[in-house]
């Protein structure tokens, strides 16, 4: 009964620990770009099947959006993808952000130097 109960107390401490990481890794992001976004997408490295998207509908300049990664995801990098709602312009990627150490991603547009960037906090 002993080795059955320390069983239990490790998988609950084990689940716990899973759902804590995930946790971390929860972002907001804004739009700060000044054009509509179609598609929001977090891949981990090397993974290039972008199939889901974080939005449902255009995401406008100045939304935002809590990105939640599930517990059957692991690590701290992840690859970022925007897709714009207006047709014509090529989609941005960023690698490796670290997701475990920010709690927000602001995407940025910057019409002079024709560069998209992000910033965090």
């Amino acid at each position: 009964m002993k080795s059955i109960f320390v069983a239990f107390v490790f998988a609950a401490f084990a689940l716990s620990g899973s759902l804590s990481q995930a946790k971390e890794r929860d972002v907001n992001v804004v739009n700060g770009t000044g054009y509509g976004i179609k598609f929001l997408g977090f891949n981990p490295p090397g993974d290039d099947d972008w199939s889901e998207s974080e939005i449902d509908e255009t995401m406008n300049d100045g939304d935002d959006i809590d990105v939640s990664f599930d517990t059957d995801e692991e690590g701290c990098k992840w690859d970022i993808r925007v897709d714009w709602a207006d047709a014509g312009y090529p989609g941005v990627l960023w690698k490796n952000v670290d997701v475990c150490n920010i709690r927000q991603i602001t995407l940025h547009y910057d019409r002079k130097t024709d560069t998209t960037s992000i910033s965090t906090k």
